[in-house]
């Protein structure tokens, strides 16, 4: 059997999938590392043969000096992966003072038919093969026949309906479908005025530019009032206006105060659903709550009462006017959207869970179907069935149905989010020495990590957002005394990365992506190499001082932690300790010793912050804004990013003096993006590397729904 045909092959009961890396052992699939395959390809191409420890070694590791010790572990690991027993071994024998050979019969993966036929004389295999056949048609028509009517919906691109600078987001129907309210930024982008188009005239109408921030739009059940966040830079308010009359008249519309709000970072939105009920999320208890408000409209709008929903957690929500709410909450490193019924006992029905957050999210006009929007704009019903919409140039910031007709508008665009460094003195009065660009704007770049001796920056380099990840993702380097980046690899378009780590010696830097594998680059040789994979989680990924091993946690089938070791060297895993407590903040483990590998490193950062800072910052603003912009430790301090209204500041506070130093403004930020923004640290906090929203530019388009052919 040549090499080319090695995609999958049956070796004695075990099946071998070279191309996904993986075997599939006593009807349970199982990744196994590349090295693995490789051994396995050379002994299967001599099968027969007694394969030396030198063409082993020359083979598998062909431009690296291993010692005899990694041939010895490479084979136990892949007997443990084949399930071979060493005493009674059925796949790989060891031939003393020579070598290994393949023992195990080697054949061509099973067909469909042979899965499911076994060899019998050819008058039953005949009745068979018309039985199998007999039963999908029957299946097939039994399937058709009974299957919930699907929706018959269609959408085809109609028209832009606006084109101005800046983002168009926030959108929302007035209930009889003619009016599209949004938010709109300002000339100066640093803020958003309210705005309608008027479907019938095909004209957008400034209807509140008050030198405030004026944002996420929503009409009352009857279309003749609408409710807005009224933001500045110290204070949050929901406010109504009346829009009963003619729409040329709206601007001058008195306005009436519900109710004080928080400054807290994300794309908020009122739920209108009746005449006496809005919903929207406020942090609480440091978290994200479900609030209910129930409003009198008479003599002039007020609020009645107020109070907490559930125990809901929502990143995201959308509620209709029956009282479904679409709910997206994240658990132990998920994400989970769930329907709810407010009416009805407030359980979750869960509908999708995923390791990414697919935003923005609304719920579709007909029951049992949702949207989604991100790098396309999608249609899913509760089954999983998808339906692609619109494939976008950038990403769909927001979304709204036209309650009438069922048309689609959404609002897409692109960002520029660029990195920039800066040297600081943090002793002195003026803490910043210089700051400079560090990226190009052409693209998004995004998880600066910056080498303990501060020497070196990496980041990761997008072309444009994806559901699952980006395309044309690379890893790029920049040594500080050198003025341009260099390339130093390309990840293949599955790999969604979550964070960069350089080794101390800050030769090699691990990737870590979101599906919990571990890639190692090596900054001169430029070659991105898997280095742990097929667990469902990892904790505590840490280098040792030496720069020659790995550690890190994860967890087994069983659900407890083991400790592991990564040998550089022998570039082979270890596990060290079984049933292992999870690693975290403790004695041995201070907090600047943390990084985004660990699980409850935000979690501790931001308990810290919250207890150091609680007399300085409301907590409702510190909080989220540690969501939103990842803070970064080292050993003298935390750097963070706090958010007040639309503006951002870069701060650090100096865990021994207890100081809170004030660093620099990093602009605004209007709209969140639902992309990774964080900060890196030297060791010593004297380089500093930050992302930073340049600009959004959005546009919003419309989709008309018609009927499809079935």
């Amino acid at each position: 059997m040549s090499e080319a045909e090695l995609k999958q092959i049956l070796l004695n009961d075990v099946l071998i999938d070279f191309a996904a890396l993986k075997i599939k052992v006593a009807g349970k699939w199982c990744i196994i590392e590349a090295k693995q395959l490789l051994l396995l390809k050379l002994l299967i191409s001599h099968q027969g043969q007694a394969v030396s420890r030198d063409t082993i070694m020359d083979t598998v590791w062909p431009d690296v000096v291993v010692s005899d010790n990694s041939v010895s572990q490479l084979v136990t690991q892949l007997r443990k992966s084949l399930h071979d027993d060493q005493k009674t071994t059925h796949f790989i024998r060891t031939v003393p003072r020579v070598g290994y050979q393949l023992i195990a019969q080697v054949s061509d993966a099973p067909t469909i038919l042979e899965k499911v036929m076994p060899a019998s004389p050819r008058t039953s295999m005949l009745f068979i093969v018309v039985g199998l056949f007999v039963g999908t048609i029957v299946t097939l028509l039994s399937q058709h026949l009974l299957a919930p009517e699907k929706s018959k919906l269609a959408y085809q691109y109609q028209s832009r309906i606006t084109s101005a600078p800046g983002a168009e987001v926030f959108l929302r129907y007035s209930p009889n479908g003619r009016y599209l309210a949004f938010s709109q930024s300002n000339h100066q982008q640093s803020q958003f005025d309210l705005a309608v188009f008027d479907h019938q005239s095909k004209t957008v109408h400034s209807i509140k530019s008050s030198g405030y921030s004026e944002e996420a739009p929503v009409w009352s059940p009857d279309g003749k009032w609408l409710a807005y966040f009224r933001y500045d830079p110290i204070s949050c308010d929901i406010r109504v206006m009346s829009v009963g009359n003619a729409i040329e008249t709206w601007r001058l519309s008195p306005e009436f105060r519900l109710a004080k709000c928080q400054q807290r970072h994300g794309p908020t939105k009122l739920h209108w659903v009746d005449a006496q009920t809005i919903y929207t999320t406020h942090w609480q208890d440091e978290q994200p709550r479900l609030v209910k408000y129930s409003l009198s409209l008479s003599p002039n709008p007020k609020i009645v009462e107020q109070h907490v929903i559930g125990d809901f957690k929502p990143l995201a929500v959308d509620i209709n006017s029956h009282n479904k709410m679409l709910v997206l909450e994240k658990q132990a490193g998920w994400f989970n959207l769930s329907e709810v019924d407010l009416n009805k006992g407030l359980t979750r029905k869960k509908i999708k869970q995923s390791r990414h957050f697919h935003a923005p999210l609304l719920l579709d006009s007909e029951p049992g179907f949702y949207w989604l929007g991100d790098d396309a704009l999608r249609r899913y019903a509760y089954d999983g069935a998808e339906q692609m919409i619109h494939q976008p140039l950038g990403f769909i910031a927001d979304l709204a149905i036209n309650p009438t007709n069922g048309d689609i508008a959404h609002a897409e665009g692109q960002a520029r989010i660029n990195l920039y460094q800066i040297e600081l003195a943090l002793n002195k009065e003026q803490p910043i020495v210089s700051t400079s660009q560090l990226s190009s704007s052409s693209r998004i770049d995004i998880l600066p990590a910056v080498s303990m001796d501060g020497q070196q920056s990496a980041f990761i380099s997008l072309q444009r957002r994806g559901i699952t990840g980006f395309t044309n993702i690379e890893v790029w380097l920049k040594h500080k005394q050198r003025k341009s980046a260099n390339l130093i690899a390309t990840l293949p378009s599955d790999i969604t990365p979550k964070y960069l780590l350089f080794s101390p010696s800050g030769d090699n830097i691990l990737l870590a992506d979101q599906q919990h594998n571990i890639y190692l680059i090596n900054t001169f040789s430029r070659r991105l190499v898997p280095i742990i994979s097929g667990f469902e989680q990892l904790n505590g990924v840490h280098w040792s001082q030496d720069s020659h091993s790995i550690y890190y946690q994860a967890k087994n089938n069983q659900g407890q932690w083991q400790d592991w070791r990564y040998d550089m060297q022998l570039m082979s895993n270890t596990l060290v300790s079984e049933n292992a407590p999870l690693e975290t903040l403790d004695l041995e483990h201070p907090l600047w010793q943390l990084n985004s590998s660990y699980i409850e490193y935000e979690d501790h950062v931001a308990r810290f912050l919250a207890t150091e800072l609680e007399q300085q910052l409301p907590l409702a603003q510190l909080l989220p804004s540690l969501t939103l912009f990842k803070p970064a430790v080292f050993k003298g301090g935390i750097y963070y990013v706090l958010r007040q209204g639309h503006q951002l500041s870069l701060y650090c506070y100096l865990t021994e003096q207890k100081r809170n130093v004030f660093i620099k403004e990093l602009g605004v930020y209007g709209f969140d993006l639902d992309i990774n923004l964080n900060i890196s640290s030297s060791l010593d906090g004297k380089q500093v590397v930050f992302s930073q929203v340049d600009g959004i530019e959005t546009d919003i388009l419309l989709h008309q729904a018609t009927k499809a052919e079935r």
